[in-house]
């Protein structure tokens, strides 16, 4: 018999506009290379983001400043959940991220 591992999805709060998640003005430099700049946007339940762009474009350094990996020189990035309403995602604990 094998056991299957039930896990639940987190359960998300719709903010008044309806963003799950908000990237407002990231910026984040490596020395003299400035690899996201000024770069924001809004994700609503139900939207699917394809991030494209050519190899050292800052697609790797964007996902992971969303992901809460590498943090940003400026700028936000806000989850909206019902544990925790809007958030900045560097404001929770590393566990809770």
């Amino acid at each position: 018999m094998t056991a299957t591992a039930q896990i639940e999805p987190q359960v998300f709060a719709e903010q008044s506009d309806g963003a799950l998640l908000s990237v407002r003005n990231l910026n984040k430099r490596f020395g003299h290379v400035h690899a996201c700049k000024d770069v924001g946007f809004d994700l609503r339940r139900g939207e699917i983001l394809g991030i494209v762009g050519e190899s050292g474009s800052g697609k790797t350094t964007l996902l992971r400043c969303m992901a809460g990996q590498v943090e940003p020189d400026s700028g936000e990035v806000l989850f909206n959940s019902r544990r925790y309403g809007q958030k900045d995602i560097f404001a929770l604990s590393e566990q809770d991220r």
